[in-house]
């Protein structure tokens, strides 16, 4: 899920996976946090998964206390199940305490130092007594239980968002005094998933989204989406909102990807290579974005029924995880993508992407929301 603007700095160039875990500051705000889901084609479902832990500004890394709890929990994990339009998405929550959080790289390792880039990803992270996320270079696997709830997933190597390990942010990823991060470890990991719901098991086959944030805490206002046409072997995943580097300065930010590997298609628009407008109507589920950079255009049209939009979910800020977004498994996104030529612009690509996903967070949400109930 997130944002950049660009600030002059040195570019330091690193070893290792920015997917691993990073090493907690003295004192916060601060957070980490991890988000997959899978997209199964054959049988219309998405799933998702996600887990991490704020330190609240003025705490100490040191402390294993939950004390905002009253407020916003300081841990989080949610599983997230849609299976297609006419059914409710199923979410389930679960708050640990900090002390039954363990996690360690290289095979068991404690966390000495920051990830950086390139590197494979090799790391576990562990929950007692909900379960584990374990990921190595060659696999991702894990199995949570929540409130009569087991999911479980086994899925393969990573499909990259680049060779560099910078990931949507590119070399902007490396500036400092950025209030958020977003990095895209993998855009379709295939593998198998079983969902357990109360003795009731579904399961398939799916390919795997895997995202990963750290920083002070999510944007102001956001959105963010992210799809898998697997007839197509096309992806795209993208966030675009407004980022704070203190209670005066603000300003528009935007990340976003697209891929289509059949036809060895690959944009990435930042800030720093490219504007956007925006039309967004979260109050009827809708929303068009679009990016202007010196050779591309590309326009997306996001839409979803506005009663999928019915769960709302905790996004970190400073203080923990608070109640701040909603999110769709069910909408229809279009992407249109122009290429300047000696004629002017015209279409080099036309994909309608369905079951995609697709979230409004925190000062973009309808007034009228399930967070405000």
């Amino acid at each position: 899920m997130y944002f950049l603007v660009l600030i002059l700095c040195v570019v330091v160039i690193n070893d290792a996976s920015q997917y691993d875990p990073h090493l907690y500051p003295p004192t916060g705000p601060f957070f980490e946090g991890w988000y997959t889901r899978l997209t199964d084609t054959d049988n219309d479902r998405s799933f998702g998964v996600l887990f991490g832990r704020v330190l609240p500004r003025n705490s100490q890394s040191t402390s294993t206390s939950t004390s905002t709890w009253d407020s916003n929990p300081t841990t989080y994990i949610s599983l997230v199940c849609s299976k297609g339009q006419g059914s409710p998405m199923v979410v389930v929550q679960a708050y640990p305490d900090e002390d039954d959080i363990e996690v360690t790289v290289r095979g068991g390792r404690p966390i000495n130092k920051d990830p950086s880039l390139q590197a494979p990803s090799y790391f576990e992270y562990v929950v007692r007594p909900y379960g584990f996320y374990n990921v190595t270079p060659n696999s991702t696997v894990f199995s949570f239980t929540i409130d009569g709830v087991t999911f479980a997933g086994n899925f393969t190597r990573p499909l990259l968002w680049d060779s560099t390990g910078q990931g949507p942010e590119g070399w902007l990823t490396d500036l400092p005094m950025l209030p958020i991060h977003w990095f895209v470890y993998s855009l379709g990991t295939p593998g198998s998933y079983t969902w357990n719901q109360s003795g009731r098991v579904i399961s398939g086959k799916a390919h795997a989204h895997q995202e990963k944030n750290w920083g002070q805490g999510f944007p102001a206002g956001w959105m963010w989406t992210q799809a898998y046409n697997r007839t197509a072997n096309a992806t795209f995943a993208g966030t675009f909102g407004v980022v704070s580097f203190n209670p005066v300065i603000r300003g528009p930010a935007h990340l976003f990807g697209y891929r289509n590997f059949a036809r060895n298609l690959r944009l990435d628009f930042r800030p720093d290579n490219s504007f956007t407008t925006q039309d967004r109507r979260p109050c009827e589920g809708k929303a068009t974005v679009n990016i202007y950079s010196l050779l591309h255009t590309v326009e997306l049209t996001m839409s979803a029924p506005v009663e999928t939009f019915q769960k709302c979910l905790r996004g970190p800020v400073e203080s923990g995880f608070q109640y701040n977004l909603v999110e769709t498994y069910v909408a229809t996104i279009r992407v249109v993508i122009k290429k300047l030529g000696f004629r002017g612009f015209s279409v080099i690509e036309d994909q309608i992407f369905y079951g995609a996903a697709y979230e409004f967070g925190r000062e973009y949400l309808c007034p009228q929301n399930p967070c405000t109930d």
